[in-house]
């Protein structure tokens, strides 16, 4: 059984959250973790807390480890850095967005592409879930 964290969730952003789930989880310790990744322990520590940047290259190699796609982690570590929508907007946030498709992903078994798609490609798959232009009338 790890030691008792010294790291409190409701001091945490969203990715030091998700990171807390990984260790009671998997029942490991920070510092295991912190091993595992390649992460110095004060580095991977500190990308808990908010008000954190923790860099692209921790975020990618904390990524491998705890079976997530290093943008998901990327839109968790600085979600409270994206400019809010409006309250009056519906739940249709980029970043409830981009959450829902990397779970999807996730369950269908895919992987990110390796290269961007086109616009025209990211088009015509927005444009098949549902997408419309601003003009024309909702069905």
């Amino acid at each position: 059984m790890p030691a008792r964290l010294q790291v409190k969730p409701d001091d945490c952003s969203p990715l030091g959250q998700l990171i807390l789930q990984y260790l009671e989880e998997q029942c490991i310790s920070m510092n295991r973790l912190a091993e595992l990744s390649g992460i110095p322990q004060p580095r991977l520590r500190g990308a808990c807390f908010k008000g954190t940047c923790p860099t692209p290259e921790t975020l990618r190699k904390l990524a491998r480890i705890i079976g997530k796609h290093h943008l998901e982690l990327y839109t968790l570590a600085y979600e409270g850095r994206i400019e809010k929508i409006p309250e009056d907007a519906n739940n249709d946030s980029l970043d409830l967005l981009m959450r829902e498709l990397f779970e999807v992903a996730r369950e269908a078994g895919l992987v990110a592409p390796k290269k961007r798609p086109s616009k025209a490609k990211i088009r015509k798959a927005l444009m098949e879930l549902g997408f419309h232009a601003e003009d024309e009338d909702c069905a």
